[in-house]
């Protein structure tokens, strides 16, 4: 690690801008000895960016939450170490001294929103400051061009869609121009196109000399932003790669470290199906928030024992779509049959399970076992499934925890298995692997196959094109709130020479 960092001073310039030395910390009510990071020393000079990846639970957002300041004056807890921010003591600057200096962006946008309208919200840090307001216009659009967010200012934020929020959040982040950026799974909810805004706007943060430290999953696309790629462990950093040792890393080697590859799957989808004996059958879908169609005339068909994924940019109606063929969305017009009979928005709502992208919203219980008996009648038979169905999801043993207690993925994971274990014959699942480790992610793939390979239909709104690859039978792609194009897996293959 010495000579890793000697050598982004030697690129950079100077010394560091952020280092850690021998960084300590464990959340109040953490059990005696245990600690959530471990002796962590890290380094991150002016132009710099440091990946940090590991499996979930590894230490990642809490060094994230040390270096901005919310652990331990948040996020209670007792911190030791030395922590240099500048050239000053980090851990005695106060949270508006560090405020200045380091902005963040957190993996649920929504946590880190003040205002409800998204203009609001991009210069909310800049009026605290405060600066002139024909500077903070000025950074605005500026932001506005880097991150292709234009058409989002000046609107309401809550109807927005998740990667949509995240843009406003990297948006008002990035325009505080701070010394340190610092990135919690930003590209969890992006499409292609705001993944590549956000590559480009690194890029040119690097440039003006912003040190950056990203905590992600999904490594295709820091091949070219990353300088360095810390794997965390236990809340420690086990290792320690230059980009070019880190992209010279085989598949076998990313798998045993329980990293995603740094090589994405391409899809070209462009040729109809025949969709005969579909399960699904949803027509002429149509819904309208304020002035926009959300969902327009959208049909869509699918199959049992086959998972459908859907792709699309963010805002498109994937979820609204979803939420519409499982009878969760009021207010939509349309039909949809299942099993080749209509079936209303609350028989849709019996007859189906939607995982959506925020997990909390959907867990209830006070035992991880007791989420499988919400709104039946608990059984012996129930208890059997469900514990079967959480250890096909690498969560057994956590029968007795809160949910809430659990990570992100833990949450997403143990949704799949209460769906798993419903019996429904519709299963829809809303970017099941956002903020997963690559072991996990294979996971979710393979368990999501075998949902399909038991008779379930199985739709899969995601971005993730590692799980695409590893879990969809088709491909459809949504764009303007109906369906575009859609092609079989195995015709995609071909058609790349794979």
């Amino acid at each position: 690690m010495a000579a890793d960092a000697a050598g982004a001073r030697g690129v950079f310039g100077g010394g560091p801008v952020l280092e850690l030395s021998g960084v300590s910390f464990a959340y109040a009510g953490a059990r005696k000895g245990e600690r959530q990071l471990a002796e962590v020393s890290l380094s991150v000079a002016a132009g710099e960016c440091v990946v940090l990846t590991g499996a979930s639970g590894c230490g990642k957002t809490t060094l994230t939450r040390v270096v901005n300041g919310l652990a331990p004056h948040f996020y209670g807890g007792s911190v030791e170490g030395a922590y240099a921010i500048a050239g000053r003591d980090g851990f005695a600057l106060s949270v508006a001294e560090l405020g200045r200096m380091v902005a963040s962006v957190f993996q649920d946008p929504r946590s880190q929103f003040f205002a409800t309208n998204t203009t609001d919200e991009v210069v909310l840090g800049m009026e605290n400051v405060p600066l002139p307001r024909a500077e903070m216009l000025r950074r605005m659009h500026e932001m506005g061009a880097f991150l292709g967010i234009d058409r989002l200012l000046d609107r309401r934020i809550f109807p927005l869609s998740s990667g949509e929020k995240q843009r406003i959040a990297i948006a008002s982040a990035a325009v505080m121009q701070p010394r340190v950026l610092v990135l919690d799974e930003p590209s969890a909810n992006l499409d292609a196109e705001g993944i590549a805004h956000l590559s480009t706007l690194l890029a040119r943060l690097k440039e003006r000399g912003v040190a950056i430290v990203l905590s992600e999953h999904r490594l295709h696309w820091v091949r070219d932003v990353a300088d360095r790629v810390a794997l965390m462990r236990a809340g420690r950093i086990e290792r320690m790669w230059s980009r070019s040792e880190a992209l010279a890393l085989t598949e076998g080697e990313l798998a045993e470290y329980g990293m995603r590859s740094f090589a994405e799957p391409v899809f070209t989808v462009g040729a109809s199906l025949g969709d005969a004996g579909a399960f699904l059958d949803a027509k002429a879908l149509s819904f309208a928030s304020g002035r926009t169609n959300v969902l327009d005339e959208a049909c869509l068909r699918a199959h049992r024992g086959r998972v459908l994924a859907i792709m699309g940019e963010n805002g498109a109606g994937k979820s609204t779509l979803a939420r519409a063929v499982t009878g969760v969305l009021r207010g939509c017009s349309g039909s949809v049959a299942l099993g080749g009979a209509p079936v209303s928005r609350r028989g849709r709502v019996r007859a189906s399970f939607f995982v959506q992208q925020d997990a909390d919203y959907q867990l209830y219980a006070p035992r991880v076992i007791d989420e499988f008996m919400v709104g039946v009648k608990p059984t012996a038979e129930r208890e059997r499934k469900a514990r079967e169905a959480l250890a096909r999801v690498g969560l057994a043993g956590l029968e007795e925890r809160h949910p809430l207690s659990l990570s992100g993925g833990q949450k997403q994971r143990l949704l799949l298995a209460v769906a798993a274990a419903s019996g429904r014959d519709l299963l829809v699942f809303d970017e099941p692997t956002s903020g997963l480790d690559g072991r996990n992610a294979a996971l979710v793939a393979d368990f999501l196959r075998w949902l399909a390979n038991r008779g379930a239909c199985v739709l899969l709104i995601t971005h993730d094109r590692d799980l695409i690859a590893r879990a969809a039978d088709e491909v459809c792609y949504f764009a303007r709130g109906k369906p575009a194009y859609r092609r079989r897996i195995e015709e995609v293959a071909k058609a790349q020479g794979v």
